[in-house]
């Protein structure tokens, strides 16, 4: 075999190798005679959902949904009782506050157990837009198989299941919970049960910090573990809207040691009118029941410690370290790389050539996926992602070959495998600065492959254990980083990836890799035409496209509008008006808009009720009158300025300076029909503010325009709607 076509095959494999790395993250199988009992948990839930109708907080559709989980509760042995209360709640950094009642259900295992209460928490309503299967129907239908095991056997500690309202409004029923129920102050441990998606693992994805003992807990209950610290730390950088985030800053419950799971596989279904029973996948309610059950056993009794980095390999094993254990290994690592690249004289043209591979290659990548977006508007690899991220893969493999092939003349691959570890490690130590988590990637392959540098009789065996260890790793990780990044940008698992791709073309470019190279980047322009001209959706992986109606009687305007997620419209679209680009005056989100007529469609009310002016300030309290609709919000223009806002005697300060984010105080329900609510301002003059009313469904004249609406397309994040802008001065 020559050396061009081994270098080829290897090519090959390692893009082979970048397409099924998805297996990594396959959830084993239920097991018969398993302890949970993942046939009866689909049926509980099956019944729980009945007819698979959406069912927001403080709706007749979720009453229905409550009084089934209080009967599943009453089969298993369990009192559940209904904690009513109407509440406003914010989150950090944000000028939104929502409003709503919320019906939390709670049933409690050995109350008269002492110590400190394990709580397991999920929520049971969905959002307006579908039925809520895995959103949260795979965290109800846990913890009622849960509870039916720990009947039984009950641990030392009281459990107490919150399966609470409100969640996908505001985090109202956690905010209820922590803020007002009895059973809070008792609480030292938490499960939390999350999906975003409708298959794939369930995740660990966050904990209490110090996370010592949530970590503890679940390494030693755990048989098939998924988490790692860095998916921890990113959780914590970016927006995250699950009830960890009301109980982490709740003053009742400090110190409560956290465990968070969620299935995040297929995300096209989540919040939309598929996720529903039949694709919720077996396989990762599995996962995450006995995830759930075993940790249940194991979190109330781990003992305290520190902070510590984790990461599982292939799902099988879960790697964890205390921080400062990690820090000095990482240290050791690189001063040792350092002493090697000296003596192996790996800086200068072996240095550079390894960093110019990794920022030619990524650079290829995410120009590749730019140009894929100008070609072909919005998200088109909806329906088969695979299919881009390879075509992006082999880009990223073909360039990094190009150059590391040519700026290697007159290397030695001794010297080049020195640089590239010692890159590795160099920016492993820069990215721990900024996210302490991603530390424990570089760690265990980078000591296996200098260990092979500083012992030539095991080089190769080392080396190359480092090598796959990496390629297991990295690739686990990439694959992780596929599934959230559903809407992009999809270079980013590709800047992961290089580096997986970087020590294996090290270790080949003992030759020129022009022509692998180029036969690489023929495959990346194939499989990027190929995922340029496949349907945008499919059946299993639908487009988002909902239909709204808007009338703005502020300036006495309608429009029709589709959102499409940057996608074009359908042909069969031109017959229905003229569409074009833009946004509506409370919302910035781009959409396609055409001018409708002014339609009788529900319009609620704000009714001024009193203020009190004091010390230059002013407090007005108003009334919500909802005028059919099902929710209703008042928006203020970001340079008000407005103090607080909520129910009386209970206002939320607001902390953000972000003037360019209007003020929005929201409401979803029932109960907002009457609903009392006060907005403090630090001016005694009027404000101008927006009154925005919806409804979950079009006007019938709507209808003909949802029909034309793809066949595998639906709304997502929000129903198909009718939504009217009023004016109003506070």
């Amino acid at each position: 075999m020559t050396l061009a076509l081994r270098n080829w095959l290897i090519l090959a494999l390692l893009l082979g190798g970048l397409a099924v790395k998805g297996l990594l993250l396959v959830p084993p199988a239920p097991a018969v005679g398993s302890e949970f009992d993942t046939t009866r948990a689909i049926g509980r839930l099956q019944t729980i959902l009945g007819d698979q109708r959406a069912h927001p907080v403080d709706s007749a559709a979720n009453d229905a949904v409550r009084g089934r989980i209080l009967t599943e509760l009453a089969a298993i042995g369990l009192k559940g009782e209904v904690r009513e209360a109407a509440n406003c709640n914010t989150l950090p950094g944000f000028r939104t506050v929502s409003c709503s009642t919320t019906r939390n259900i709670v049933a409690v295992i050995g109350a008269d157990r002492p110590g400190k209460t394990l709580l397991l928490n999920a929520h049971y309503d969905s959002t307006p837009t579908g039925p809520g299967a895995a959103d949260d129907g795979i965290g109800v239908a846990t913890m009622l198989e849960v509870a039916a095991n720990l009947m039984p056997r009950p641990p030392a500690q009281p459990v107490v299941l919150l399966f609470n309202e409100g969640e996908e409004f505001g985090l109202n029923g956690a905010a209820a919970f922590a803020a007002g129920d009895p059973l809070a102050s008792r609480i030292g441990s938490l499960i939390n049960i999350e999906a975003r998606g409708v298959e794939g693992p369930a995740w660990m994805f966050e904990t209490s910090e110090p996370n010592a003992a949530p970590i503890a807990a679940f390494a030693a209950s755990s048989a098939r573990p998924y988490a790692n610290s860095l998916s921890a730390d990113a959780a914590k950088l970016i927006p995250n809207y699950t009830d960890v985030v009301v109980f982490k800053q709740a003053p009742a419950t400090t110190g409560w040691r956290t465990l968070s799971f969620a299935v995040t596989g297929n995300e096209t279904r989540y919040h939309t009118p598929g996720d529903r029973v039949e694709w919720l996948d077996r396989a990762s309610l599995n996962h995450m029941g006995t995830q759930v059950l075993a940790a249940a056993r194991t979190l109330p009794g781990a003992a305290d410690g520190g902070q510590r980095v984790y990461a599982d390999i292939a799902g099988r094993w879960l790697i964890n370290l205390p921080f400062v254990v990690a820090e000095v290994l990482l240290g050791l690592l690189l001063g040792a790389a350092l002493y090697l690249g000296w003596r192996e004289r790996a800086f200068g043209r072996p240095l550079l050539a390894c960093i110019a591979a990794v920022v030619a290659g990524v650079a290829a990548a995410f120009a590749l996926d730019w140009l894929g977006t100008m070609v072909r508007a919005g998200d088109y690899w909806r329906a088969t992602p695979l299919i881009a991220y390879l075509a992006l893969y082999a880009a990223l493999i073909a360039t990094m070959a190009a150059v590391l092939g040519w700026l290697r003349r007159g290397v030695s691959t001794a010297r080049l495998r020195v640089a590239c570890w010692l890159l590795i490690l160099g920016l492993g130590a820069i990215l721990s600065l900024f996210v302490h988590g991603a530390i424990i990637f570089f760690l265990i392959a980078p000591a296996l492959a200098l260990a092979g540098i500083a012992i030539p009789p095991a080089r190769a065996v080392l080396v190359w254990s480092a090598i796959l260890l990496q390629l297991v790793m990295i690739g686990e990780l990439a694959a992780s980083i596929e599934v959230l990044l559903v809407d992009g940008p999809l270079a980013a698992a590709a800047a992961i990836a290089a580096l997986a791709v970087l020590p294996v073309l090290v270790e080949i470019a003992d030759k020129p890799l022009l022509r692998p190279a180029l036969a690489m980047a023929a495959i990346a322009l194939a499989l990027w035409i190929g995922a340029l001209v496949m349907p945008r959706a499919s059946a299993a992986r639908p487009a988002a496209f909902a239909v709204d109606y808007v009338r703005d009687d502020i300036e006495r305007q309608s429009h029709w509008s589709a959102w499409t997620k940057q996608a074009p419209l359908p042909a069969a679209f031109a017959t229905l008006g003229s569409w074009r680009r833009g946004t509506l005056s409370y919302s910035g989100r781009a959409r396609w808009l055409a001018t409708a007529p002014m339609l009788d469609v529900p319009g609620g009310s704000l009714t001024k009720i009193g203020q009190i002016v004091h010390g230059g300030q002013r407090r007005v309290r108003l009334r919500f009158g909802l005028g059919g609709g099902d929710a209703i919000a008042l928006r203020i223009d970001g340079s008000a300025a407005i103090r607080a806002m909520g129910m009386p005697g209970k206002l939320l300060t607001l902390h953000s300076t972000d003037a360019s984010e209007p003020f929005v105080l929201r409401c979803m329900g029932r109960a907002c029909d009457g609903m009392t609510v006060e907005v403090q301002m630090a001016a005694a003059a009027p404000v101008e503010a927006m009154l925005i009313t919806t409804g979950f469904a079009l006007p019938p004249q709507g209808e003909p325009i949802a029909a034309r609406r793809p066949a595998n397309a639906q709304p997502q994040y929000g129903p198909d709607s009718s939504t009217r802008l009023t004016a109003v001065v506070l």
